[in-house]
């Protein structure tokens, strides 16, 4: 990372908020925006060429064309002559949603209810323009100032094509194994828009609950249990049936019985949203109590832009 070529292109650094495999995630203030902003900055050189083209470059085409509200706004790219991608995004001050629970405790239905609809509708949205996200999870989504939700991290995004009608099937494991759907473990072709409701469904999960659903220890076992549909669900904290029955019906082993983001938001919990008390970091505020997020799974500093976003680039993780 060169500070001098950050501020010949107009942004003055202030800090580094994560680092990865790949590169980093940096705060930095906007000379012309006037506001700061997160620079992610991928070292290329430790990259193969291949790989290079098939995430950095691939990720920098899906990221400039998406525009909404729920999906952390890019507002410029740029290169140094050494290889070294400045990829520049609007700054979540509150930092990543795993984080936040893992500070915070389990969220309140009001407050999941609300978060968990804002990411229906980003993901609505990316599946409308032909984009599977394939990665998501809580450390791949951040909160602002107003604590709206913002989906991160397209490193393992993937533009969908199509044959004869018929969308190609990705073949290709991606993401993290707690999040990951069971046709990805398995390591059979799926449906990508299929598997990133799956994830979903375990987003869901760990906003009621401060844990993941699945026991990763045992990949087999793990698998397993989720091919038999065996979600387990404490009684602390308190957890509506609506709320219950929404995740059984996410989190389906069966791809053609699994419920779609459609009806995810004609649901009777979504639908109850009006009538729950009205959520907002205020209301979380006392979420403290409950449940904790299950020690295995990886925390960050509050108030950060997730770190995972560092490693949006080629990760260890699978390979397109």
């Amino acid at each position: 990372m060169d500070k001098t070529f950050m501020e010949r292109h107009g942004y003055t650094f202030r800090s580094c908020l994560g680092e990865g495999a790949f590169g980093k995630v940096v705060k930095a203030y906007s000379i012309t925006m006037k506001k700061l902003v997160a620079i992610k900055v991928i070292n290329t050189k430790q990259v193969s060429s291949s790989c290079k083209e098939k995430f950095v470059s691939h990720e920098k085409k899906i990221i400039r064309s998406l525009n909404h509200p729920n999906i952390i706004k890019t507002h410029n790219i740029f290169e140094s002559r050494l290889g070294t991608v400045y990829v520049v995004m609007e700054f979540c001050v509150k930092g990543d949603l795993s984080n936040y629970i893992a500070v915070k405790g389990a969220l309140p239905e009001s407050s999941s209810c609300r978060l968990f609809k804002q990411l229906c509708n980003a993901f609505q949205y990316l599946h409308s323009m032909d984009v599977a996200h394939r990665d998501l999870k809580c450390e791949n989504l951040l909160l602002d100032m107003h604590f709206n939700l913002k989906v991160c991290d397209f490193g393992f995004s993937k533009k969908l094509s199509y044959v004869n009608g018929q969308m190609a099937l990705s073949e290709t494991y991606c993401g993290t194994p707690s999040y990951a759907a069971p046709e990805i473990v398995k390591n059979v072709p799926y449906n990508p828009k299929v598997s990133d409701v799956w994830s979903m469904g375990v987003v869901l999960y760990v906003m009621l609950y401060g844990s993941v659903p699945f026991n990763t220890s045992n990949i087999t076992r793990m698998v397993k249990k989720q091919m038999e549909h065996r979600i387990d669900f404490p009684r602390i904290p308190p957890v509506s049936a609506e709320a219950k029955d929404l995740i059984q019906r996410i989190l389906h082993p069966v791809v053609e019985q699994r419920i779609t983001i459609r009806e995810i938001l004609k649901s009777s919990w979504t639908l109850q949203e009006g009538k729950m008390q009205d959520s907002n970091e205020d209301s979380t505020s006392n979420a403290g109590s409950r449940q904790k997020v299950h020690p295995k799974e990886k925390t960050k500093e509050d108030e950060q832009p997730s770190s995972s976003d560092a490693e949006e680039g080629p990760s260890a993780v699978g390979q397109r």
